[in-house]
């Protein structure tokens, strides 16, 4: 088979792909696990920001005591609240990625992308010098835009499950043991019948459990949520925006090469022009 046999061979089964069906189905279950995931997290950082909220007014008749927790929750508070607008953009991110695979699997998109292969194919068969590279050119243009949401989706789903999935679930279920013994806490303290000596050692000795080592104050145990909010904030960046695009613009510089060997092998095998 001649290089250009072969090139419309390609061609015709490209025309083809568009139309296939179980790879947007993976890679729409793969979209929606992923958006499972940050609308988890994202209710745990809104439920540890109202928690610690309740914690910090409840403390201020404990000043006459010359104590202050409500200061120490301060920080945890604001990185968690950061956190959340985080959480947010990373969901916003994942919504857009699969809206875009939603237009990318469209019958305009796959009657297009098929259309252009195609056009390509039938110019490439003919030897018809004018007008193939152009075509050949749209192709490769309409096929990216049928595939390359569909790849860059199914290639971070399989990236995520092998380097981010342990890591995040277990900090996420750390956090969850957080906002449970937070809202413990503060169920106490706004219960009646509470001292405030015994709510502020109550509260130390929670957050040494938490931490896994006795620690020596609160802020100890507000500043292991810190680290655990911080490593769930990079994994969900790494996962929702820093593979997405570092896959597209791998997937990108793998079809240049693709096209120009498909353009110069067409070159060498066209037919000298007629005088």
């Amino acid at each position: 088979m001649t290089p250009r046999n072969a090139l419309v061979a390609g061609l015709l089964l490209l025309a083809l792909l568009p139309w296939l069906q179980i790879p947007q189905h993976l890679a729409q279950a793969t979209l929606d696990e992923s958006l499972n995931q940050a609308f988890a997290a994202f209710a745990i950082a809104k439920g540890l920001n109202a928690t610690i909220s309740v914690l910090q007014s409840s403390t201020v008749d404990l000043q006459v005591f010359q104590i202050t927790p409500g200061e120490a929750l301060d920080p945890a508070n604001d990185m968690i609240e950061r956190f959340s607008w985080v959480m947010f953009a990373a969901t916003g991110s994942l919504a857009l990625q699969k809206l875009l695979l939603a237009i990318s699997a469209s019958t305009a998109i796959k009657t297009l992308a098929s259309g252009a292969c195609l056009l390509a194919a039938a110019l490439v068969a003919l030897k018809t010098r004018l007008g193939q590279s152009a075509a050949l050119k749209l192709a490769m243009a309409c096929l990216f835009l049928r595939f390359a949401v569909l790849l860059v989706a199914l290639a971070s789903g399989l990236a995520s499950q092998a380097f981010l999935d342990a890591p995040r679930s277990t900090t996420m279920n750390q956090l969850e043991t957080t906002q449970t013994r937070l809202e413990a806490i503060a169920d106490e303290r706004i219960g009646e019948g509470r001292e405030a000596r015994g709510w502020w050692q109550q509260l130390k000795d929670s957050f040494d459990g938490l931490v896994g080592n006795p620690v020596e104050s609160v802020v100890d145990g507000f500043n292991a949520i810190t680290d655990k909010v911080i490593d769930l904030t990079m994994i969900f960046i790494t996962q929702t925006i820093l593979f997405p695009l570092g896959f597209l613009y791998l997937l990108y510089r793998l079809g240049s090469p693709l096209f120009g060997t498909a353009r110069l092998a067409l070159d060498r095998h066209r037919l000298p022009s007629r005088k």
